[in-house]
């Protein structure tokens, strides 16, 4: 059997809210750039850690690295991916980052081939039941819901 081949996702988008930072969400602090042999892991703008595709080997090192556990591989093919790991209910999540998802389950509902579930006020996505159609990130008004190649923009 083949090897899928995996790229490094932070399921983090956002960045600090005016007042505060989420609790779940990239604390900014560079371990995962540290552990990235490839430097394949920067910080953007907003402190959040960000994954060069192209660059990204798949080797989990940074994934090892992330304290707050957000960093994971997914399949290189898998293209639809959700952007957060705030676990708090939709007022709290909306407060904490201006990208969180608020668990109101548009993307469940637009989702053609059940691969998209909100659980614990979080939407994750079930990457071998997905078929990439990008239905659910075309629903999803906070953009937590992402096309890794843009093809599918947010909020249609």
């Amino acid at each position: 059997m083949a090897r899928v081949k995996r790229v490094a996702v932070v399921r983090c988008a956002g960045g600090p809210a005016p007042d505060d930072r989420c609790e779940y969400g990239c604390l900014g602090c560079g371990s995962c750039v540290a552990a990235c042999r490839k430097g394949a892991i920067s910080l953007n703008q907003n402190g959040v850690a960000v994954v060069d595709r192209d660059a990204c080997v798949g080797c989990g090192l940074c994934v090892r690295a992330c304290p707050q556990g957000i960093i994971a591989l997914v399949p290189r093919t898998q293209r639809i991916l959700e952007l957060c790991s705030n676990r708090d209910a939709g007022a709290v999540a909306r407060k904490a980052c201006h990208a969180s998802c608020i668990a109101c389950g548009a993307c469940e509902r637009a989702c053609t081939s059940d691969a998209i579930h909100v659980t614990d006020n979080l939407a994750r996505i079930d990457v071998e039941a997905c078929v990439s159609c990008g239905m659910c990130a075309s629903k999803c008004p906070r953009g937590v819901i992402h096309d890794v190649f843009g093809i599918v923009a947010a909020g249609m």
